[in-house]
């Protein structure tokens, strides 16, 4: 995919592009790079197109692809949802004559570039269609990248930005960041601007500047109480509590990572591999990863019985039983004193 970035900055484009996969960063940054190889500033209006397949039939896409460009040497014609390559079922009411497109992809025109950005993880390799396409079309891969790939990624921009970012300071960026390659990137680009002198960002710039959200602050606000660390657990409470985050909310993001620890605690007594579990349970590998570290501290029973204080808790604010932010602090300190009680043992 980069080694397709690196052709479209030397204009050197292909006449079909067809783009897979859900990760958000790899498709704008994809789009972006066309838009800017392709258009001039003056020709936009005129010769870029932008089309929802849900909405938009494909023989007016191809149409629109066929249409000579005006002021400019090239249209880019962008057509997104591509249900009719999937099994994927749609309510849109649009009939595609997907004939129009076989003809057009057989021949494509010289002067138009035609990008489709199928948002999924596969694509129907039975269909006629789609083999067709993937054998005329320049494939861009936009699957979200594990965990080594984005390490590999984050280091790649920042080399090549002229930036020192050593592996702690990289894969504590992965961490705080949920392994989300396009909030990740976001985070990057603000590291590399507070350090622009300097040229080096370590773990303690990491530490500062990014921005957690208010799942990775449940993440380590576990973590404090895994290590029995009250007074970091606390803190970071109070935090969120000065950040106007309902205390049901924060208790319902506590009782999801447990449900969480306690599926994984399951599943690896099952012998399933952390990728397995991740596909199983359908959430990020590298949230499973956290997890499983987690998990290791609790006992199966241990696990339920604390989703079973969290399920009462629940209900007592909701039904206005006692002070909401008191009972979750005093949840944290019943934590802790279970923790403390399995160490001695």
């Amino acid at each position: 995919m980069i080694s397709e970035w690196k052709k479209i900055e030397k204009k050197q484009f292909a006449p079909i592009y067809l783009i897979i996969g859900t990760e958000d960063y790899i498709i704008n940054e994809t789009k972006k790079r066309l838009v800017a190889g392709i258009l001039d500033t003056e020709d936009t209006d005129f010769n870029y197109a932008n089309f929802d397949l849900d909405e938009t039939a494909i023989e007016q896409v191809v149409e629109e692809a066929e249409t000579i460009p005006f002021f400019g040497d090239r249209r880019l014609i962008i057509a997104s949802n591509p249900t009719f390559l999937t099994t994927e079922k749609t309510k849109s009411k649009i009939e595609h004559r997907t004939a129009r497109l076989e003809d057009y992809l057989n021949e494509p025109v010289d002067y138009s570039i035609l990008v489709f950005i199928a948002r999924l993880e596969k694509l129907d390799e039975r269909k006629k269609l789609t083999k067709l396409i993937k054998k005329q079309a320049t494939i861009i891969d936009a699957k979200r990248p594990n965990e080594a790939e984005l390490r590999k990624w984050l280091q790649g921009v920042s080399g090549a930005n002229e930036f020192q970012m050593d592996n702690t300071a990289t894969d504590r960026l992965i961490e705080l960041t949920g392994g989300q390659l396009t909030t990740a990137m976001n985070e990057l680009d603000k590291l590399m601007l507070y350090k622009l002198e300097e040229r080096a960002i370590d773990t303690s710039d990491v530490e500062s500047l990014v921005v957690r959200s208010l799942e990775q602050n449940i993440f380590l606000l576990l973590d404090k109480m895994i290590a029995l660390d009250i007074s970091g657990a606390l803190s970071i409470y109070y935090d969120l509590l000065k950040q106007k985050e309902e205390p049901i909310k924060i208790l319902a993001l506590i009782a999801s990572q447990f449900r969480l620890l306690t599926q994984i605690k399951l599943l690896e007594k099952q012998g399933f591999s952390q990728q397995q579990v991740a596909q199983k349970l359908k959430v990020h590998p590298f949230r499973v990863k956290i997890g499983a570290r987690q998990a290791k501290s609790f006992s199966y029973q241990e696990l339920t019985m604390t989703l079973e204080k969290l399920a009462q808790m629940d209900f007592e604010m909701k039904t206005g039983y006692g002070d909401k932010a008191q009972k979750l602090e005093w949840f944290l300190f019943s934590l802790q004193d279970q923790r403390k009680i399995q160490r001695m043992n």
